[in-house]
């Protein structure tokens, strides 16, 4: 830009200078707009993409690289909040990882961070483009499925579960049996926040690891409800 500068001056205060300095002002004096514009904007948009990735970061589990429990909580919001959701059903799944503890005991806590990788991969696979999922907890996720039924919202976690029970999970060579406990709740968007959605769920899913896990259960399963 210095030498910009240098090269317009000269231009203006040269009494002999040929018509091609004309052309040459305009140029340069272009180049400089441009510059000073540069200068100008880009500070802004490195501040807003650094801002961008701090909130990235922020929001997102490092391990499994869903989101963690505050972007769940905000994407979730963001989500009841559309339009387009309002006054439809809304399905919270909520699963835990079986005998999460005794994989960290016996195999280690490596095994164990190899084991929540593994599981956020079927959850990212079937939910990416449908549903708002997180790690919420040690071993615990959460999907959130805007305009769900509680059938449909049942049916899909019940897939996640027989993929992830029937699939061979090894670490180190070792061959790990891992199941996933879950409870599902449902509403219409409205009549129950994001966090008693989590409650319905978490009650449920307690009755499914107290009923045996590897299994789904919903709130309308009343029978398993008065045994427990």
């Amino acid at each position: 830009m210095l030498i910009q500068t240098t090269l317009l001056a000269i231009s203006i205060f040269s009494t002999n200078s040929p018509n091609y300095i004309e052309p040459l002002q305009l140029i340069l004096s272009s180049h400089l707009i441009l510059a000073t514009c540069s200068a100008l904007i880009l500070p802004y948009l490195l501040a807003s993409n650094t801002e961008h990735t701090l909130s990235s970061l922020a929001n997102t589990d490092t391990l499994s690289q869903l989101l963690n429990r505050r972007g769940f909580f905000t994407k979730s919001k963001e989500a009841l909040s559309d339009p387009k959701n309002i006054d439809k059903n809304v399905s919270v799944i909520l699963l835990d990882i079986d005998f999460f503890k005794r994989v960290n005991d016996q195999f280690g806590h490596e095994a164990g961070d190899h084991a929540i990788k593994w599981i956020s991969h079927f959850i990212k696979e079937q939910f990416l483009n449908v549903g708002i999922s997180a790690r919420i907890g040690g071993e615990e996720f959460a999907i959130l499925l805007p305009d769900y039924t509680l059938s449909a919202a049942k049916s899909d976690a019940e897939l996640l579960r027989k993929n992830i029970s029937t699939q061979a999970f090894y670490h180190e060579n070792q061959h790990i049996k891992l199941s996933v406990s879950a409870g599902v709740s449902n509403a219409i968007n409205g009549n129950a926040t994001i966090k008693e959605l989590l409650a319905y769920a978490d009650k449920r899913l307690y009755l499914a690891k107290e009923t045996g896990r590897d299994k789904v259960v919903t709130f309308d399963e009343k029978s398993l409800l008065t045994k427990s």
